[in-house]
């Protein structure tokens, strides 16, 4: 009897998955997509500038380690990459979705540092002195994960990486949750962000201003204070652009206080972080994942006209966060399906997570992963994989679908 097979890939295990070679002829585009190492993040060539992939543009998905490799005709491209539910970080074990990394043209990384570099208009010098970058450092080149690079210039790098990302994406969250679209919240947190950076480049050959005026950083309450107060603005500005409807601004700006702050507790245990392979540096780069997720509840609940509050304004809270292991391992019992069955479990899920407790359950997800078979299937009540409509093996003899798993602590 002919059979269906079900491929089950855990977060970790998106190495199965490659990236499809391309049908142009030319030089290649390769390079490295960089908060973290990310893995399976989608990756093109924009060749309009706007950060949306066309159907003339060419895409692939990263690697494992974050590696993409493009051929190209195109003689002038900017260099984009966009996360999903089935996109990990190397870097904490954790998913990281509604991400968008942009560098310009002959990037050999794509980080949060050659974002502020193509979406702000600026040089590499520029960003490298705001940001306070090692001597010698090269934002366009420089991988904090490559073999042989200087451990302590990576450990810095990587540190000020990861404070980017945490100010951008929960500005973001919150912004989601007050009723931007996912693109539009990610826009306005990014342009927030990047117009304080380039007024910090501005200075830079201002001999009256101060060195605070001229450097950025993410653990400090005034610099923090020069974004929130763009992003309510930025949000409003970007959503009637898009023509989107349900926008509250007021839940937003009811909810930028107790952002920056949570953002400022958890920079506060970034930067205290001592390498960039402990299981202890992974378990505090993953409460970025646990922050997004406070505080876009809080922003829908304050929406809703509730009274919303994101618990990471508690530096303690964040500390018992930056304690907890994010889950390792997603398990099935069944990868195949019979043929004409009426029986549609697939078969039950399970985690592999060091620190849960005995008893304590895990929730499960369907990431809506572009190009895979998420429509197709469902999880029920007792946790199991279950295909939606009788299987047919002459129409389909396989299916992809990348689950989700998510410990009591929010990883």
């Amino acid at each position: 009897m002919s059979f269906n097979r079900f491929y089950g890939i855990s977060p970790l295990a998106l190495v199965a998955l490659s990236a499809c070679r391309s049908p142009y002829s030319g030089s290649a585009v390769n390079g490295v997509i960089s908060k973290g190492p990310l893995s399976n993040a989608l990756v093109f060539l924009d060749l309009d500038g706007d950060n949306v992939l066309d159907s003339n543009e060419q895409s692939v998905r990263t690697d494992a380690n974050g590696n993409f490799s493009i051929n190209s005709t195109a003689s002038a491209y900017k260099i984009v990459a966009l996360t999903d539910d089935s996109t990990v970080d190397a870097s904490s074990g954790a998913t990281l979705s509604g991400i968008m990394l942009t560098a310009p043209q002959g990037a050999a990384v794509v980080s949060p540092t050659s974002t502020l570099m193509a979406e702000g208009g600026l040089t590499a010098e520029e960003v490298a002195e705001v940001l306070d970058l090692p001597d010698g450092v090269d934002p366009l080149s420089f991988n904090p994960f490559a073999d042989g690079v200087d451990a302590t210039a990576a450990l810095a790098v990587e540190k000020i990486s990861q404070q980017i990302m945490t100010a951008v994406s929960s500005f973001a969250s919150a912004a989601e949750g007050a009723g931007a679209s996912e693109t539009g919240a990610f826009e306005a947190a990014l342009t927030s962000v990047v117009d304080v950076v380039k007024v910090k480049a501005d200075n830079l050959t201002d001999t009256t201003a101060t060195a605070a005026e001229k450097s950025i950083d993410f653990t400090a309450t005034a610099d923090l204070n020069l974004i929130k107060a763009k992003v309510a603005d930025a949000a409003e500005a970007v959503v009637t652009a898009e023509g989107t409807s349900g926008f509250n601004k007021a839940a937003l700006t009811a909810l930028v206080d107790d952002t920056a702050t949570s953002i400022k507790n958890v920079n506060d245990q970034i930067e205290a972080v001592a390498d960039l392979t402990s299981d202890a540096t992974k378990n505090v780069f993953s409460t970025l994942q646990v922050l997004n997720e406070q505080v876009k509840s809080a922003a829908e609940t304050q929406k809703a006209g509730g009274t919303g509050s994101i618990a990471f304004t508690n530096a303690a809270t964040v500390q018992t966060a930056a304690n907890n292991f994010a889950p390792q391992d997603v398990t099935i019992s069944g990868d195949s399906i019979l043929e004409g069955t009426k029986d549609l479990v697939i078969g039950s899920l399970a985690t592999v997570d060091t620190d849960q407790g005995s008893g304590v359950a895990f929730t499960y997800k369907i990431a809506e992963a572009v190009g895979t078979d998420y429509a197709l299937f469902e999880i029920n009540s007792n946790n199991e994989l279950v295909l939606k409509a009788t299987p047919d093996y002459s129409e389909k003899s396989s299916y992809e679908v990348f689950v989700v798993t998510t410990d009591d602590g929010g990883k």
